[in-house]
């Protein structure tokens, strides 16, 4: 059975799409990032698949055809301009649209998996659903990923897929296939949603994996990927940057909070599974001998990096002879002077921290995070004390909260001498607990003209406060101005 794998469709809906603002010059290093880095669970997907002894043909729809730095390099200066790279021009996008349809013509394949994770770029990815379905009427169509999981009845709907993949895709992918080279009905398989015979048929949920470690690492699927490539490409480009391909990588799986504006308690139902550290070690030895010469950083991109302590000082143990620093996310409360200290001393240089506010009142009758703002305040100033930078993130928009909350959490950053910091404007999407409460304000019509993008399955969430959505996005525009602006000289 002839399987083919397409990847890099949502960096193709970065570049037909165009959503403001991404192609302006102030995101290049963002928008190269959305172009070049893959998706990460696609090469899970593949990488079980490869080792259950599925032959699979990757597509990389962008890392196969722009395989050049100087196609990327930004050349215009002005921040709000539009991008003058070769990447920006139309016939790029022309050329990888070309080469998708070309190989699927010349593939013919029975089975062709994409993934749909992407909201921001949601409704693009069904649009293209369906012209490949116009291309290959007779190929079984399946999607997977965090949208797919949370909008599986809409999908199959539209008529374009036959087959939907909810949560984790790595076994559910391969017992498809199974099936699927078999003859075999699909009733039964947990974790699928599929059309048959025009009614649409759910399964049962699939249970959560728990042990990690019985994974293939995504890495194992590098050259499927052209992952070398795009880590040369990136590393060039972005050598300061993380979540490089090549230099990122999830330990663990699941955050036990239940933030509101999250998904990921729908995702993972609020639980965190580990990968040993034996298992990281390993993965970072392949990284640190397969792609040399570029990023010396390494991301890890663990909702909660610093959680399970015991864990943790046995990952650090196993660090030293490695030739990387290293950058993570975590929460406020799991960092300790001591812990704090011991990243510090394994060469870990950057630490991301979720703070969302400094209203005290809206982050725990709102958001739900189960700590004292003194805590978020506590954890940067310890991270900055050690020699490390901390990187704080905001929202605007919380229900409840006002404009001068928002310019009493950037004075209290000021105060302490935090600059590292960046507000979002409040972004919803289904499956999170904000956008229920969203969705009861507006009509189907009121949403519409709240997308984020033509394209998107996100909205701004507007209120009394901020009633337009110019209104939310430019105040949280002023306050980042603002913040950068009043930072001292050499900081």
């Amino acid at each position: 059975m002839k399987t083919v794998l397409i990847s890099d469709s949502a960096a193709l809906g970065v570049m037909e799409v165009r959503p403001e603002p991404a192609w302006r010059v102030k995101l290049t290093g963002l928008r190269n990032k959305d172009l070049l880095a893959p998706d990460y669970g696609a090469m899970h997907v593949a990488a079980f698949l490869k080792a259950a002894g599925h032959q699979v043909r990757v597509v990389n729809v962008v890392a196969d055809v722009h395989t050049e730095a100087s196609l990327f390099y930004e050349p215009n200066t002005d921040p709000d301009e539009f991008s003058g790279s070769k990447i920006a021009r139309p016939e790029a996008s022309a050329a990888s649209r070309r080469y998708l349809f070309d190989t699927l013509a010349a593939e013919q394949p029975d089975v062709i998996l994409i993934t749909l994770s992407i909201y921001n770029l949601a409704l693009y990815t069904r649009k293209l659903l369906s012209e490949i379905k116009e291309a290959c009427p007779h190929s079984t169509i399946v999607t997977g990923g965090i949208y797919s999981t949370m909008h599986a009845p809409e999908i199959l709907a539209d008529g374009h897929a036959d087959v939907v993949i909810r949560g984790e895709g790595e076994q559910a992918s391969a017992e498809l296939l199974d099936r699927l080279s078999s003859g075999r009905s699909l009733d039964g398989l947990d974790g699928v949603s599929y059309r048959e015979n025009g009614r649409v048929l759910e399964n049962r949920p699939r249970p959560l994996l728990t042990n990690l470690d019985t994974l293939p690492h995504p890495y194992t699927v590098t050259d499927e990927f052209n992952i070398t490539r795009r880590f040369e490409i990136l590393s060039e480009l972005l050598p300061q940057g993380d979540w490089i391909p090549g230099a990122g990588f999830l330990t663990s799986r699941g955050c036990p909070e239940d933030c509101a504006f999250c998904l990921d308690p729908a995702i993972n139902r609020r639980r965190t599974r580990f990968h040993s550290p034996a298992y990281v070690r390993d993965v970072l030895e392949f990284c640190a001998e397969r792609f040399t010469g570029g990023a010396g950083s390494f991301f890890f991109g663990d909702a909660t990096f610093t959680m399970n302590k015991k864990r943790l000082a046995r990952i650090l143990d196993l660090l030293p002879g490695l030739p990387y620093t290293y950058q993570i996310q975590t929460r406020a409360d799991y960092l300790d002077e001591a812990t704090v200290a011991r990243l510090a001393e394994s060469r870990f240089t950057n630490v991301a921290i979720g703070a969302e506010t400094f209203n005290e009142d809206i982050l725990q009758r709102v958001v739900h995070k189960r700590l004292a703002v003194s805590d978020v305040i506590e954890a940067t100033l310890a991270v900055r004390r050690h020699g490390m930078e901390p990187v704080l993130t905001f929202i605007v928009g919380l229900p409840g909260e006002t404009r001068q909350s928002v310019l009493r959490t950037a004075d209290m950053l000021r105060e302490n001498g935090i600059y590292s910091a960046t507000f979002f404007p409040l972004v919803v999407f289904r499956g999170t607990e904000l956008f229920d409460e969203f969705a009861a304000r507006h009509s189907a019509e009121e949403m519409e003209s709240l997308r984020l993008n033509p394209a998107s399955e996100e909205f701004l969430f507007t209120s009394d406060e901020f009633p337009t959505p110019a209104e939310l996005t430019g105040f949280t525009e002023q306050v980042n101005s603002d913040l950068v602006r009043s930072r001292p000289p050499g900081q």
